[in-house]
């Protein structure tokens, strides 16, 4: 192999931009076999990806601003560390951007931005794009970079001749590797059948907000599917977004309205709503993992495929009533006292005694029902709509009371933290076909959107608002779980039935919108390039038939796997990839990151290849 070569990363967000960095930061480390070219094929080609720059401040990131960084670390890239950089809490705190007293706009007024604020989205996106041309600017002599302006529509790979991409524009660039770092490529619609009444009154995607709204007009109503974060958006847009606004009047928060806004009926297959994200005085886990560590899923890897209910959900089960009683302690007893029992708890988890220990604790002090807290479900009220309804608010504001108490003050959010602090463990058990093939099924499609409703919810902000707006009675949840829609041609409108309330109640609407944005799937990419490589058999299903997992299969390197088995030119990372692997949607943060690690490792494979013959 020549002692010089290209190398293509195909899209430019977080994940393209950390591969840029690791290949840039490698071989100014002078690491043998660096590329002496390389290629960045992007229609924005600036580094932002999904997080456009223009977009409204009310947009708000579901992230802590100081869990964000695009630097990494010795926890993640060991002692191949580029240049020190800021992270996105310091990037802006330099630059003297504050936040306003409406809790979103980023500017020269208000407040100093604390390490813990949601900041807006188009601030993560200007600090991805100056972190490019950071990495841009330090590249080393001998090294040259080109970036294409251009969408990536097709691709072909070979063992003698190279990586061969055929751009939108009708151009080619030809390379010996390629980083498919593609993020979200979106997925093209159902086929419509001839008699699918009701299709132009439908938002089946919400995104671009808040462009995609602009069809439904004030004083219409809009029946908005989804709890989480996407529907927490596509209010946000309706309301602050057309000019509303939330005040404080005498300490209690009221909206204002514009009087252009719809009226908006909120409803979930479920009808359980997300919890709220906790307020944190730090941005360091509070209550390292005792039972569920990256040691235990080691364990079980290594004795064959897991069953995720039977050995590792009773695991999650007993860390969040262990993270209970620690955060109760050290409420109740302080600091040492916490530590202490933290210590004692690891020592009888050492002993295979971490069960029996937890029981006594909860006969001495009370203790809570890890499983309720996972699910929520058994508790729904469902007599009627007003029931419902009635429920629905008080469990929203019972939630509330314990996120503003935050992750120290409450144990009850202590222990629902407990989920998010071993989601990277978890990665570590799906990777690589850790889970058995119907457990694999079952934790994409049931567990996993119980871990999001737990710990993926909205920024507390988010659900005060949603109380206000439903005590304004802009908003309403009358039907209960998993309401049946269905359009009448005559009127022009959606009926919508519930389906699970004792007593039927029946609503309509002028408009149907998805406040949820699907996982991208491999078998119906809205990306060209997805679309190629899936019908020519250089990517498949990981899964094939499976109603959960629609991801790009990859082996344990990332290599994307066709019919042929995989392609070691080509390396795939992202949103495509959620099957085969889990949680590829964060943006890296400090300390140990698998974005880092993912990208470091890949790029580090590339190196090893080139020097291999020459070595």
């Amino acid at each position: 192999m020549p002692s010089e070569y290209a190398v293509a990363i195909v899209g430019l967000g977080s994940r393209g931009c950390s591969v840029f960095e690791r290949i840039v930061a490698l071989a100014r480390l002078g690491v043998p076999g660096a590329p002496t070219r390389v290629e960045i094929i992007d229609p924005l080609s600036g580094g932002q990806g999904l997080h456009g720059t223009d977009q409204p401040d009310y947009l708000l990131l579901n992230t802590l601003c100081g869990e964000i960084s695009m630097y990494p670390d010795e926890e993640s890239v060991g002692s191949y560390c580029g240049p020190v950089g800021p992270d996105l809490h310091s990037w802006v705190t330099d630059r003297g951007l504050r936040l306003a007293e409406d809790g979103h706009t980023l500017g020269p007024a208000g407040r100093p931005v604390r390490p813990t604020d949601f900041l807006p989205r188009r601030v993560l996106g200007e600090y991805l794009r100056w972190f490019f041309e950071q990495v841009r600017g330090g590249v080393p002599d001998g090294m040259r970079v080109t970036v294409h302006r251009s969408a990536a529509v097709d691709l072909d790979s070979d063992q003698r001749g190279g990586v061969t991409i055929t751009l939108a524009d009708g151009s080619h660039v030809r390379t010996d590797y390629a980083f498919l770092t593609i993020g979200h490529t979106g997925n093209e619609p159902p086929p419509e059948g001839a008699g699918d009444a009701g299709a132009d009154r439908r938002i089946t995607d919400p995104y671009p907000l808040p462009r995609r709204l602009d069809v439904i007009g004030a004083g219409e109503t809009v029946a908005v599917a989804g709890f989480g974060l996407s529907a927490m958006d596509v209010i946000a847009s309706l309301t602050v977004g057309r000019g509303g606004r939330f005040e404080r009047q005498g300490g209690a928060l009221r909206y204002r309205p514009s009087g252009a806004e719809p009226r908006i009926l909120l409803y979930s297959r479920s009808g359980v709503p997300f919890r709220a994200r906790p307020d944190r005085a730090e941005i360091a886990t509070a209550f390292p993992p005792i039972a569920l560590t990256r040691a235990a899923v080691r364990r079980l890897r290594d004795a064959g495929p897991i069953d995720f209910d039977r050995a590792i959900l009773p695991l999650l089960m007993i860390e969040m009533r262990v993270a209970y009683h620690r955060c109760r302690t050290l409420l109740r007893d302080g600091p040492d006292a916490q530590e202490q029992l933290a210590a004692g708890l690891a020592e009888a988890a050492g002993d295979g005694k971490l069960v029996a220990a937890v029981d006594s604790l909860d006969r001495l002090h009370g203790g809570i029902d890890p499983a309720e807290l996972w699910d929520g479900s058994a508790a729904v009220r469902m007599e009627d709509s007003d029931s419902y309804q009635r429920w629905l608010l008080a469990t929203i504001r019972a939630d509330l009371d314990e996120a503003d108490r935050g992750v120290l003050g409450s144990p009850v959010k202590a222990a629902l933290e407990a989920i998010r602090d071993v989601r990277d463990f978890l990665r570590d058990a799906v990777a690589a076909q850790g889970l058995a093939p119907g457990s694999r099924e079952h934790f994409f499609g049931q567990v996993v959107p119980l871990m999001n409703r737990a710990v993926v919810g909205p920024q507390k902000d988010r659900h005060h608002e949603l109380v206000t707006l439903a005590e304004a009675g802009l908003i309403r949840f009358p039907l209960g779980p998993a309401p049946r829609a269905a359009f009448n041609p005559g009127a022009g409108r959606w009926e919508l039935t519930s389906t699970r309330l004792a007593m039927v109640h029946r609503e309509h609407a002028d408009w149907l919108c998805a406040g949820s944005s699907p996982w991208p799937t491999v078998h119906s990419s809205a990306s060209p390039l997805v679309r190629s490589l899936y019908r020519r058999g250089r990517l498949r299903r990981h899964a094939p038939g499976s109603a959960a997992v629609h991801a790009a299969d990859v082996d344990a390197n990332l290599h994307p796997v066709g019919e042929d088995g995989s392609d070691p030119r080509l390396w795939l990372i992202g949103p495509l990839c959620e099957g085969p692997t889990f949680y590829n949607h964060l943006i890296p943060t400090p300390g140990y990151s698998r974005a880092f690690v993912d990208a470091h490792r890949c790029v580090a494979e590339m190196f090893h290849k080139q020097k291999g013959p020459q070595s």
